[in-house]
């Protein structure tokens, strides 16, 4: 069973994150669905529900990366992590390129893979928001 998460932890993790998705960006503001916390290190593999663990996430994001801490580096073939919200910049490892998310290491490479940032739907929906300035 899940740890339950304070009212105050969940408001430190969405202020933090300034109401964004720490992986992908997307406001909680323009979302269908709310953001949750991510344990970015899942409990199920010995992560705990503490402030260091959690990114806040879109639920797609979430979603997408389940019970994963990682994947195969479409580049290189080797096993790497996800991008680490709390130990890493954004900025380090990706960029914007129009509507797109540009992975920069073998951290991005992987989130965008396994996050599917870059899927049609998901570009299509950041153009529509970059048009009327919602988005990043």
């Amino acid at each position: 069973m899940a740890d339950p998460l304070s009212t105050t932890l969940r408001q430190l993790i969405f202020d933090r994150a300034n109401g964004r998705c720490e992986y992908c960006l997307l406001a909680q503001s323009v979302s269908a669905h709310k953001h949750e916390p991510d344990h970015i290190i899942p409990r199920q593999h010995d992560g705990e529900t503490t402030a260091g663990n959690l990114a806040l996430a879109c639920a797609r994001c979430n979603r997408y990366k389940g019970y994963n801490v990682g994947s195969y580096d479409p580049e290189s073939g080797e096993l790497v992590p996800f991008y680490n919200p709390r130990r890493q910049e954004w900025s380090d490892h990706f960029r914007l390129e129009g509507a797109s998310i540009a992975p920069l290491t073998p951290e991005g490479r992987v989130t965008a893979k396994m996050l599917h940032f870059n899927d049609a739907n998901r570009i299509e929906e950041r153009e529509r928001l970059m048009a009327v300035d919602l988005y990043p």
